[in-house]
């Protein structure tokens, strides 16, 4: 009997998409047809925003036909479709964060060999009020499985969200550009002054989110900002 075996008779080990049977290959618990179901981001990769693209472009189309970003680079790790898409639905409206660390354990594990080398790890905060209904911030719970394969402190104090933005999912880029102005701020600059940070987001759309907070800390000193986002979600 190994550890598995034993384990299973102690703790019920169960898919937490499907409640399948895991695949014993499968650090997160993932039943096979779950993990089949995940959308790997495939290169060549927009090293604008860490989408995927085809063509001789340097950056992906909708880059393209936006602004720079502020930040310095990006990498992302999964479609929104499939598994990924349910585990981030559940774990985001249904009240279930460990669901958020096994999307940062997947994700590790597909950006591994992209992730640009840092100082801290910083995770896109929730406003307070957002923070206490949800019970928690699905960005820090990936952050901090990140941080916990990298060695990269997790840091999630440096970057507060100080107004409250509402719900960005309707919002075009424009109009969620407009509605996160000023709406983080760094508590101490001295925190983030000459520092390389990975910020750290659940999901990508059209980068207000990430672009607002990238503002905040640049202004705060920092020497650079990289993103990381679990899910890129492109619209062309």
């Amino acid at each position: 009997m190994n550890g598995r075996d034993l384990l299973r008779i102690f703790v019920s080990l169960e898919c937490p998409v499907c409640g399948g049977v895991p695949f014993d290959g499968s650090p997160n618990m993932l039943c096979r047809e779950c993990l089949s179901g995940i959308r790997f981001l495939k290169p060549p990769f927009c090293p604008s925003c860490g989408g995927e693209y085809r063509g001789f472009l340097e950056v992906c189309p909708e880059c393209l036909a936006g602004k720079k970003k502020r930040w310095d680079g990006a990498v992302a790790a999964f479609a929104m479709t499939g598994t990924i898409k349910e585990l981030l639905h559940s774990c985001k409206y249904q009240g279930q964060p460990e669901l958020a660390r096994v999307i940062g354990d997947l994700a590790y594990m597909a950006v591994c060999d992209r992730l640009p080398k840092t100082d801290c790890i910083v995770p896109v905060p929730l406003h307070w009020s957002r923070a206490l209904k949800r019970g928690f911030n699905q960005s820090a719970c990936i952050a901090e499985r990140l941080s916990a394969h990298t060695g990269v402190p997790c840091e999630p104090g440096l970057l507060k969200r100080v107004r409250f933005t509402g719900q960005q999912a309707k919002l075009g880029r424009k109009e969620r550009l407009s509605n996160l102005s000023r709406a983080f701020s760094v508590p101490d600059s001295t925190n983030v002054k000459n520092r390389a940070i990975l910020l750290v987001d659940d999901v990508m759309t059209t980068g207000a989110t990430l672009s607002a907070a990238t503002q905040a800390l640049k202004r705060a000193g920092a020497g650079a900002v990289y993103v990381f986002c679990a899910v890129r979600r492109q619209r062309i």
